[in-house]
């Protein structure tokens, strides 16, 4: 499925409140943190063993879902888009798993607990939207929430990333409590929301 190594390939290498005015190629929404995130990039750092560069640390952005993503959409409908997501409470995330995606190059990512109330806010946002219009692995029904940790792994590294990927780890929580609408290359911040964080809900609340 090289369509998702596309997707996930250096996407959003740009801190907050960063802009650039070219013309884009593509857009898409994110949920991302805020705040520190030391256990994950903890596992980035150890996942980055198997790539020839640090594909992760190189996009300087924050942990983030991306929601979803646009080959052609009119910046002001996305920011509307995002408008769903208005009074939401942040989300409390645990990621206790380490998959694969079996690409070229192989992509590892954490996977979150189930997590309801996510893929409603993920439903409302693709329902105000025309599905069509986005990148069929980012569709409701199609759509894998995913923390990427390392996305450039090729070669023999291959199956010391899967050994990796078996191996257990110190689950913990992520708040992810921002919804970015972006644009890339070269990457823009068009909007900026912050969620509610007077209680972040965790799954099951």
């Amino acid at each position: 499925m090289p369509e998702i190594v596309a997707a996930l390939r250096p996407h959003l290498p740009l801190r907050e409140g960063a802009r650039r005015g070219t013309q884009a190629d593509m857009f898409g929404i994110t949920l991302r943190a805020r705040n520190p995130a030391e256990p994950f990039w903890a596992l980035v750092d150890k996942a980055s063993a198997f790539e020839t560069a640090p594909s992760i640390r190189t996009l300087g952005y924050f942990p983030h879902l991306t929601l979803a993503r646009y080959e052609a959409i009119e910046t002001p409908r996305l920011i509307a888009a995002a408008e769903v997501f208005e009074g939401e409470p942040a989300f409390a995330l645990t990621f206790e798993q380490i998959e694969v995606f079996e690409t070229a190059p192989l992509v590892l990512w954490l996977q979150p607990s189930p997590d309801q109330r996510l893929i409603d806010a993920h439903d409302r946002l693709h329902a105000v939207l025309d599905p069509t219009l986005c990148d069929p692995h980012y569709r409701p029904g199609n759509w894998t929430p995913h923390l990427t940790i390392a996305m450039s792994i090729n070669g023999a590294q291959r199956e010391a990333a899967h050994d990796f990927a078996r191996r257990p780890f110190e689950p913990f929580t992520l708040t992810l409590n921002v919804v970015d609408c972006v644009s890339w290359p070269p990457v823009s911040i068009l909007q900026t929301r912050r969620l509610n964080e007077s209680r972040p809900r965790r799954q099951g609340d």
